[in-house]
């Protein structure tokens, strides 16, 4: 996890499991196992750091971010991936699209939470989905 999280925090430049790996000077498959075999209750541990958020930081002066965040996939296999707008480069390209929530207050932000925004073609194959780890109920609605 130290090395998953240095990784996600470092500047580099690409953010997947290779980079972060190499930058760390550790085996790919490590890292690979980990993320995919580890189980933890994702729902569990946002509520909790909101909750934390909430009575440590909460103020007058803070503020709710909603975000929707755009980034090109060269493949069609990372969940949400389509062609469709990318906010990133300002055309319609290959890419996923994110929506997240963040708490603002003077010279703190923390990201609260986040959610792959499914493209229609996505949302109309069900057996894809389940085979992408995609609930049921995560399904496509237009951003208006």
């Amino acid at each position: 996890m130290p090395t998953y999280v240095s990784g996600q925090l470092s500047n580099l430049d690409r953010k997947s499991v290779d980079p972060i790996v190499l930058a760390a000077g550790i085996p790919v498959r490590k890292l690979q196992k980990f993320l995919a075999q580890y189980a933890w209750n994702e729902d569990a541990v946002r509520d909790r750091l909101q909750q934390m958020v909430a009575s440590d930081r909460g103020s007058k002066r803070a503020i709710g971010v909603v975000d929707e965040t755009s980034d090109v996939k060269k493949r069609d296999w990372t969940p949400g991936v389509q062609r469709q707008w990318c906010g990133k480069v300002g055309k319609t390209d290959n890419c996923i699209v994110t929506v997240h929530h963040a708490f603002a207050q003077d010279d703190f932000c923390c990201l609260l939470d986040g959610r792959v925004v499914p493209a229609r073609k996505w949302s109309e194959d069900r057996p894809r989905n389940r085979v992408a780890g995609i609930p049921g109920e995560i399904v496509y609605r237009p951003k208006w």
